[in-house]
């Protein structure tokens, strides 16, 4: 059947390939617009075959009364192969006067004119391009011209159905207490948190970032992400309830890493409890160099002697050691510059648990928060931190939450839910 049809094809554009066929390029071009002819007009027919939508002379109402149905009533409908028309069955309710087409429900239709699989293109490419780029791509890709402004809608509406559905699996759990099953049983796994700023219209504002990450069996590197514009008490629970997802109860080993911030400390303790906490090598390390930039200047030798001295007393798990020295140096500095050391031996007294970066690398574990540093950028900054944006906050929620789930590979299924129509 398919050579049948594919010698037909070529038969009847044989005359306009014949004067191309030196050239792949153009080859190519040509029968792609053939086949977008060819698919819209297929598609065309396919739905102007069916009942769309007709179920009976009345179907039930939510009111408890009837819905008739009044006709059929068409729609133009802007698909990847160009626009096609779809007559579908109206219902309407007399009593209360709600209506219904139950076509645009069941085939996933919403309120914008754009198909399911064109919304899904144009939604895919907008996790990671502004919506002006969106749209030259689509245009360049399909052929299809869809605006900047029906993307930024679509692309709002669908993220925002991907960030409710969060909520509801999190509300489900407050409501049953049922803990969502685990999807991998990794035998060592790492949480990561911090925060990075967006441009919303009133300001900048923290996004909470979360990154999940252990190794497969084989060896390799799988990793699962979490971001909120949220206080940290709801995405403590939201950074919970996916590591659940990824055995947060079944790893033999979990390991907490972030900086020394209240928040990040309390949620850990709150969620995370037999966790080992890791304050990373990366902070501390930027606490050390603050300190002696404000003894000796920034860029100096002194400088960067006496830092190197006192990374290396942490990084070989001399803590106490360290404190004695920075206590004994405060004799001899005055105003600013005792000031810095009194900071610095607060911090490292705060967290000299945190610190045994000796022990954590004997067991072979991560002593910094690089996957959460980078996911700060490669989730949030890549797309909400382009230049010149300003969001709404429902903007920038939504597009993070549907970039994430692009990121989870949790796309498919969004998409079977129906997400125009929701």
């Amino acid at each position: 059947m398919d050579a049948k049809i594919i010698d037909m094809l070529e038969e009847c554009f044989n005359e306009e390939f014949s004067l191309v066929r030196h050239d792949l390029s153009a080859l190519e071009d040509l029968i792609k617009q053939k086949m977008q002819i060819l698919g819209q007009g297929l598609l065309q027919r396919a739905v102007g075959s069916r009942p769309n939508g007709y179920k009976a002379t009345s179907v039930a109402c939510e009111c408890s009364g009837s819905m008739r149905f009044v006709q059929h009533r068409s729609r133009d409908v802007h698909t990847l192969f160009g626009w096609i028309k779809v007559s579908r069955a109206y219902y309407h309710c007399p009593e209360c006067g709600k209506s219904l087409f139950p076509y645009d429900v069941t085939s996933g239709l919403g309120k914008e004119q754009l198909s399911p699989g064109l919304a899904k293109a144009c939604c895919l490419m907008a996790v990671d391009d502004s919506f002006e780029q969106v749209s030259r791509k689509i245009e360049g890709l399909f052929g299809q011209t869809v605006s900047t402004n029906t993307i930024q809608r679509l692309t709002h509406q669908v993220g925002a159905v991907a960030l409710e559905q969060e909520d509801k699996d999190l509300a489900n759990f407050h409501k049953t207490r049922k803990i969502p099953d685990a999807q991998v049983t990794p035998k060592r796994l790492y949480i990561a948190a911090d925060g990075t700023t967006v441009h919303e219209t009133d300001g900048w504002h923290e996004s909470k970032i979360g990154v999940i990450y252990w190794e497969d069996e084989r060896n390799e590197m799988k990793s699962c992400y979490v971001g909120r514009f949220d206080k940290s008490e709801t995405f403590g629970w939201h950074l919970w309830y996916e590591a659940c997802r990824c055995g947060l109860r079944q790893a033999q080993q979990v390991i907490v890493l972030g900086d020394a911030a209240g928040w990040i400390r309390n949620q850990r303790r709150k969620h995370f409890g037999r966790s080992t906490f890791i304050i990373d090598w990366y902070h501390v390390s930027e606490h050390v160099w603050d300190c002696g930039k404000s003894l000796f200047g920034e860029g100096s030798k002194e400088t960067e002697k006496w830092v190197s001295q006192h990374l290396d007393l942490l990084w070989d798990g001399w803590t106490k050691k360290l404190l004695d020295y920075l206590k004994e140096q405060c004799k001899r500095y005055r105003g600013d510059k005792r000031q810095a050391i009194y900071k610095l031996i607060g911090y490292i007294s705060r967290n000299e648990e945190q610190m045994r970066y000796d022990v954590f690398r004997k067991k072979g574990y991560d002593i910094g928060s690089g996957a959460v540093e980078g996911a700060c950028k490669y989730v949030v900054g890549k797309r909400l931190k382009q230049s010149g944006m300003i969001w709404s906050r429902s903007g920038s929620s939504s597009v993070l939450a549907l970039r994430i789930t692009w990121l989870n590979k949790r796309w498919d299924q969004l998409w079977q839910k129906k997400p125009l129509a929701a």
